[in-house]
Formats: C-alpha cells, structure tokens, sequence
C-alpha cells in the first residue's frame, strides 16, 4: 500500500513539474531549431535548413520569423508551391509598423509588450572574446540573447532566448515588403512551369457595318458614324501572364496568376507580344465592332450596367469612384472568362484591364473619320496630345474603372510606355 501510495505521489509531482518545464523547454527547442536552421541556410544546407525549419514550425505554427526562413529555402529548393503556401500565409498577417512582441518570462503567467530592437545579441561575458566564443582555451557556444525595449516602463532589456517566450503581435511592414517581392518572384516561377497551354483561342468575327460611338458618352465619342469592315480573328480572352511570359520572358503584372491578364503592359510591350505570336493589335474600330456584338445599346446586354456582367470598381475597390452597392467577387483583376462572353464569344470586353489598340488617339477623329476599315488618325505633331500625336487608344474599362468607362464606345488615350495596373490587350489577325 504505502509503495503504491509513493509511485501515485511521486507520478503527480513529476507531472506537475513536466507541466511547468515543458512549455520552457519547448520554446527553447524552437529557437535551438530556428538557429541551426539559420546557419544551415547560411552554409547553403538547404536539406539541412528546410528540416530544422519545419521541426521549429511544427512547434510554433503561427511564427512569421519561422515561415520566413523556411520560404526562403523551399525556394532554393525549387519547391515553390510549398513557398506559396508560406508566403500567402505571412501576407495575410496584420501588418505593424513597430516589431511589437509579448513577452512572457518563465515562472510568470504575466505578459508585457516590448519592441524587438535585435534578435540575436552576445552580451559581453567578464570580458571573454565573444565574437570568438573561446573560455579558458576551449570553444563554447555563445549564449544569444534578445534586445528589448519594454513599452510599460522605457527600459532596454537583455533576455536569454531560452528564457523568453515571445508572440508577434504582427507582421512588420519591412518584412511584409520583402516576403511581397519573394511572392512575386515565386509567382513567376509558378507560372513559368504551367507554360502557355498551347496557343490562344481566337473568335472568327464576320465583318460587316454598325454605327461607331455614342451620343450619349464624351466628346470623343461624338459624332455616331458608320464603319464597315472585313472579316477579322480577334482574341477570344484578354492575354493572360502565362501566354505574355512564355514569349517575352517577363511578367511586369502587378496582380500574379497564370490565368489573370497580363497588365502594367506599355503599347510597345503588347505590339511586341501580338506580332511575336504572328498577329497585331486590333484597329479602334474593330475592337469597338467585337465588343457590340451586333448590338446597338451602350453596353452589349444593354442600355443600363447589370452586376455580374464585368469586372468594375466595386464595393471592394479602394477609390472615390467604387460602387458601394456592386461586388463582383474580384477586389483587383479577375482570371479571363470569370465573367460570361458577350454574344460572339468574347470575354471581358467590359471590364477587367483597359485594352490597348493600334490607333493613335484624336478628340475629334470621328468627325472626319473613313467608313471603312479606319485605322485611326495619322500621327502628325508628337507634341500635340489632343490630336494623335503621344496617346494610343484604350478600350474597355478595368477593374478599377467606373460603370460608364465600360460601355462599349467608352475611349481614353494614354501616353505609349506609359506603365499601370489596369493596362493590358489582347491581340488581332
């Protein structure tokens, strides 16, 4: 009786002490496996670190300083699916401006906030070497510390890493930025590896007559005139970043995904893709002709905006001009064919990326425009902004753009190279 009544006690009093230790003992485990997997990254073990990286995850899940590190190797490993995953995660953090950390101390169920000033200090030691870490002729390891400054009482602190169990209240806004750029890069990557998917699809487009512009929409768009063309191929789908990178060996795209369309395109850039791939840019008017479809009201489906027709600036959109009361599933760009095709199978006619065209861009082109098969006016002055001498034709509207940019005789002009988010194309032949 008494010998069972010793192993009962002494099992409670070794499980008591195993609770107290074991959170210790675990953090410290992390920071022993973060470390080595630093210097195995560093060394260019990238077995080694992707390893050592993972065991101090699977200890600390939510470690944005662990995640980094273990992105970074996946990447040199060529795994970059797993590095998306990783990447995605820290993004999708709260940002903060300071590396704020709680702290908590062994032996103290209480907390307090600090910012993180240095992750790894060797504090002097009896004026021993520290940065050959030598004691007495022998090789030791260095005790790392952390820097902290304690918010509460303004006081800079050095703690063991074994003795400090820390929380990061955010993902700082440097960290942010870089694992943005190591998103970009492994985007690409990703993309790069899916290919092109074969050949665009292109719609046969019979040509014929219809009356170009609108009463009802700016200056530019005035007078209503009659165009009549030949037949013509166009793009059933706006080019997307796969088909854009596999030719130009490139992705300036802000929004990545191999099947989003390709923006931030100069002219030059979409002229140089479409004739790359044995075709052009589509004239103004033949653009305009695709996009009606053989209808004669202001948007294909209509003379009034229809949600779930296009990608606009919608409730999502962070600008003066969003539709509160519209959302359309997409806060930026959407993948081509996200949205149903207009009557002769073309998608995002409306909406999704501006569209360059081959014309030159004149306010008062139409008044004197050719019936058939116009190309846009001639380029005479390359001073003159108002009359075709710097501006190219976009067509179209974005997803950042208002219900009115995305009738189907809605025009802008923009300078040639210049370079944004919402400028994309598709091509003619």
């Amino acid at each position: 009786m008494r010998f069972s009544y010793f192993v009962k006690y002494t099992f409670l009093i070794l499980s008591a002490i195993y609770l107290v230790l074991f959170p210790i003992y675990a953090f410290a485990g992390v920071q022993e496996e973060t470390a080595k997997g630093d210097v195995a990254y560093k060394e260019g073990k990238m077995e080694e670190a992707e390893a050592y990286y993972s065991s101090a995850l699977k200890m600390d899940p939510d470690s944005w300083r662990i995640m980094r590190g273990l992105a970074e190797t996946k990447f040199r490993l060529n795994k970059f699916r797993e590095t998306k995953e990783l990447v995605d995660r820290i993004r999708s953090m709260k940002i903060i401006k300071r590396n704020i950390v709680v702290v908590t101390l062994p032996g103290s169920s209480e907390t307090f906030e600090a910012e993180m000033v240095d992750e790894n200090v060797v504090p002097p030691d009896d004026g021993q070497n520290n940065m050959r870490n030598y004691l007495d002729g022998e090789e030791v390891k260095p005790v790392l510390h952390y820097r902290l400054f304690n918010l509460k009482t303004g006081k800079m602190l050095l703690i063991p890493h074994m003795d400090a169990k820390l929380k990061y209240k955010g993902v700082p806004r440097r960290v942010y930025d870089y694992v943005t750029e190591l998103h970009v890069k492994v985007e690409d990557k990703l993309i790069d590896k899916q290919g092109t998917k074969g050949p665009a699809e292109m719609v046969e487009i019979k040509g014929g007559c219809f009356q170009m512009g609108s009463n009802q929409g700016a200056a530019s768009e005035r007078p209503v005139h009659e165009v009549c063309l030949k037949n013509f191929k166009l793009d059933k789908y706006e080019v997307t970043q796969r088909q854009f990178q596999s030719y130009m060996s490139h992705n300036p795209a802000r929004f990545k995904g191999a099947d989003r369309p390709v923006e931030r395109v100069t002219w030059h850039e979409a002229k140089n893709f479409c004739k790359k791939a044995g075709k052009r840019l589509p004239t103004e008017a033949e653009w305009e002709y695709a996009a009606r479809a053989g209808t004669t009201t202001e948007y294909y489906w209509g003379n009034d905006f229809e949600t779930g027709k296009s990608n606009l600036c919608d409730s999502t959109c962070d600008m003066n001009i969003s539709v509160k009361n519209i959302s359309d599933g997409f806060p930026n760009t959407a993948p081509v064919g996200s949205f149903k095709a207009n009557p002769w199978g073309l998608h995002d006619m409306a909406g999704n990326v501006y569209e360059w065209t081959s014309d030159w861009m004149d306010d008062k082109y139409y008044r004197n425009s050719p019936k058939d098969n116009p190309k846009g006016p001639k380029r005479t002055n390359p001073s003159d902004r108002k009359g075709g001498g710097v501006r190219k034709v976009l067509r179209g509207g974005s997803w950042a753009s208002n219900v009115d940019s995305q009738r189907s005789s809605a025009r802008k002009g923009f300078v040639v190279d210049y370079r944004i988010d919402l400028f994309g194309f598709r091509c003619a032949l």
